[in-house]
């Protein structure tokens, strides 16, 4: 059995540190002091439970269980000493921070994974590091996606409703990605599937699909009912499917660009859950067991994460890279104007900007490079 940190508290974090140590493996889980609250009862407990439900979780009773946790701290340095793969399971804002508090105490060897790096994120943290005088040759990779579907329902307890069935995986350097997957074997046997740059994850992350551009077009609703509706089932209407639509097409043509044939939105979520007769993709999320059907799920306010993570995080450094490149992207930028608007925030300014993620001034080659080497 191996040795990992996790890093983050929240419904990700939580659950992988309780698959893990259900799995035998030797788990340790972090946070920041000004998180510790969300720790006291794991720790207390000396693990999590873990619930299992719907059909994309296969062996229910087998995967279902206490989860012991061998160390659960605030101290970042005890945390990642003499652990090999650190996973960190946190929102797109919290990356820079969680890179800023282990900058002092990670070296050379060791691997950090985002799960995910939503938009470049994978670079971010690489720059992170350098920015707080770390120059030790560690590895970064992300995944396009959380590896679950899941939430942390209680203090000490989490329900995952599916565990996808791969997962797209890159590193910085880029040539480091069949090491990262060899590493990574050991904790989740046979899912990662290695991609060429995190320029494919980045732009494989789905979420920058399936959050902003529903949640700004159910504005009215989600602000009206406090997010009593269902956001899939009911918020997913053939007009706003058409928008979503729209995004994915401005997407992959940036990929197109940057040198990246992309797998269209509904071939990945296909991937992930399975339901090739879903052909569209106000099909498939209509009827997505795991994502609605269970009653309300809609954000309660426009502040919630499908926008205030997604849209600085995703849709900005998206809409920034395509203006150097001249390309088009009507759909996501309208979702951006309307989003600061609407919460009185300009994202371009406090999002993933090409000035806070070192890429002004770069051309498409250097851009590529920057994320092929890191330099």
């Amino acid at each position: 059995m191996g040795k990992i940190a996790i890093l983050g508290s929240g419904n990700g974090a939580c659950t992988y540190a309780a698959y893990l140590g259900k799995k035998g493996h030797e788990v340790r889980l972090y946070d920041q002091e000004r998180f510790k609250d969300n720790l006291t009862a794991i720790r207390e407990a000396g693990g999590m439970n873990l619930l299992a439900e719907g059909n994309m979780v296969a062996n229910k009773a087998q995967e279902e269980g206490f989860g012991p946790i061998s160390m659960v701290t605030t101290d970042a340095a005890a945390a990642i000493e003499g652990v090999e793969v650190i996973m960190v399971v946190i929102p797109g804002f919290g990356i820079a921070p969680i890179a800023k508090a282990i900058a002092p105490y990670l070296k050379a060897n060791q691997i950090v994974m985002l799960n995910p790096g939503q938009v470049f994120g994978a670079l971010e943290f690489l720059n992170t590091l350098r920015l707080c005088g770390n120059h030790e040759d560690v590895t970064i990779c992300e995944a396009a996606s959380n590896i679950f579907a899941c939430r942390r329902v209680g203090p000490t307890t989490c329900r995952m409703s599916a565990i996808k069935y791969a997962m797209e995986v890159a590193a910085i350097p880029a040539e480091r990605v069949d090491y990262c997957v060899s590493k990574l074997d050991e904790f989740f046997p046979k899912l990662f599937i290695p991609y060429p740059s995190t320029i494919y994850t980045s732009l494989t992350y789905t979420n920058l699909v399936l959050h902003p551009g529903p949640s700004i077009l159910n504005m009215g609703r989600i602000e009206w009912g406090k997010g009593n509706f269902d956001f899939y089932w009911e918020g997913m209407t053939p007009g706003v499917c058409r928008n979503m639509e729209a995004i994915d097409i401005e997407r992959r043509a940036l990929g197109r660009v940057l040198g990246c044939d992309l797998d269209d939105f509904l071939f990945v979520n296909q991937r992930y859950y399975g339901h090739p007769e879903r052909n569209t993709i106000h099909e498939f999320f209509t009827k997505s067991e795991v994502h609605g059907g269970t009653g309300p799920s809609a954000p309660h306010d426009l502040h919630y994460r499908y926008v205030s993570e997604d849209i600085p995080c995703a849709f900005v450094p998206i809409e920034a890279v395509s203006k150097v490149l001249k390309v088009e992207t009507p759909a996501i930028t309208a979702i951006i104007t309307l989003a600061s608007i609407a919460n009185q925030e300009d994202y371009r300014e406090t999002g993933r900007s090409l000035k806070y993620m070192q890429l002004e001034g770069l051309d498409r080659d250097g851009i590529v490079q920057r994320f092929l080497t890191g330099k």
